[in-house]
């Protein structure tokens, strides 16, 4: 698991840098005469916060939303429904 999400995260980076500066140079000459460098370059490294994002939502909060509904399809379905409704209810309260 932690060789595919550092290859998930090292993708994901590379693939916003290089569309980031994709977009950068396809970009007319008048918005590189009002712009400096440094705007550009913060703009850019903004990855870093966005991809801490995907991270967060991919790899931590996707797995317990899985195992939730997972739990909660399988003893509503073997048990009854009542117990699916009580599940869902703990996990709200607890969050």
């Amino acid at each position: 698991m932690p060789l595919v999400k550092a290859q998930v995260i090292a993708s994901l980076k590379r693939n916003i840098k290089e569309g980031a500066l994709r977009h950068i140079m396809e970009l007319l000459i008048d918005f590189h005469i009002d712009k400096s460098s440094v705007e550009v370059v913060e703009v850019i490294n903004l990855e870093e916060w966005f991809v801490n994002l995907i991270n967060y939502l991919l790899f931590n909060t996707m797995p317990f939303i899985i195992d939730i509904i997972t739990i909660t399809v399988y003893l509503s379905h073997f048990i009854n429904r009542y117990i699916g409704f009580i599940i869902i209810a703990v996990v709200i309260l607890q969050i």
